[in-house]
């Protein structure tokens, strides 16, 4: 099984980019990175759900890859839940299980509360909720960014930096569990590589808001899909013990698996565990249909 590229045009200028895995006529799985990701997070769990005849479908937000919002467009979490929406809608993907992870799946709330009728089911997994984020580093960069300095500090190779390989370190229960060659692939691509790609990852870290996903929460209790949430046990940025109970409260009845001794990046560390909470949840959902 392979992965497949392509590049959609949307209305208003805006183009996304996005990886493809697995039969056409599969379930379809839409998969949401998070910061400093990219659609590359989602490799292996494509891989793997491909195998088990699901569509799987990882768009590049917008800042990310090869993803561009058209002119004057909202690099924001909002913007990037209607781009996605937009997108659904032009592809008539319907009753999609949507899948999002850290600020991924901030996205994906406000797809839940604004454009339930595309989705079937909901997965969240590490994600922010209402005001836990930024992180520190996230932040640091964000101000960077609003100060208009991130592109030129990443254009001379100061991004990344010994500082952001010690915050992206602790996002892992164990580092050498990730191959090499992922760190580049996954984490840094066009965002430090290439001219456009700073300006866009610039554009995007200049607009996060935590006040929109404080804006929203009081919302996801109405929620109507089935939704499961996979957290990494010992994740140390948006830990479950108080940010994944919080969402647990907010939510109408999620289901909860977590992954022992896995960090923030389960999702690498550890991808055959989260495949299978992935696919034991959806088998006892059909039981309990």
């Amino acid at each position: 099984m392979t992965l497949l590229t392509g590049e959609v045009e949307l209305s208003g200028g805006s183009r996304l980019a996005l990886l493809m895995s697995g039969p056409e006529g599969g379930e379809p799985l839409v998969l949401l990175h998070g910061i400093p990701t990219g659609s590359e997070l989602w490799r292996e769990i494509m891989l793997l759900l491909a195998e088990d005849g699901y569509r799987c479908y990882a768009p590049d937000l917008p800042g990310y890859g090869r993803t561009r919002v058209g002119r004057g467009g909202d690099y924001s979490i909002i913007g990037a839940a209607e781009l996605i929406a937009n997108w659904l809608e032009a592809a008539g993907l319907e009753d999609v299980w949507l899948i999002g992870h850290d600020w991924g799946g901030a996205v994906a709330q406000i797809m839940a509360v604004r454009h339930s009728d595309r989705l079937g089911r909901l997965t969240l997994s590490d994600c922010p909720v209402e005001d836990s984020w930024p992180v520190p580093s996230v932040n640091m960069f964000r101000l960077l960014a609003r100060a208009g300095l991130y592109a030129p500090l990443a254009s001379i190779g100061l991004v990344p930096n010994p500082y952001a390989m010690r915050q992206l370190n602790k996002a892992f229960y164990d580092r050498n569990r990730v191959r090499e060659d992922t760190w580049e692939r996954v984490f840094w691509d066009s965002k430090v590589s290439d001219r456009k790609g700073r300006a866009e990852f610039q554009r995007h870290i200049a607009a996060l808001d935590s006040s929109q996903t404080v804006e929203i929460a009081a919302e996801l209790s109405g929620i109507g899909l089935p939704t499961l949430l996979i957290w990494g046990s010992d994740d140390r940025f948006q830990p479950w013990d108080t940010v994944g109970v919080r969402l647990q409260a907010l939510l109408p009845n999620p289901e909860v698996r977590l992954i022992e001794e896995a960090g923030h990046f389960h999702v690498l560390e550890k991808p055959e565990a989260f495949v299978e909470a992935l696919l034991d949840w959806r088998v006892s959902e059909e039981g309990s249909g």
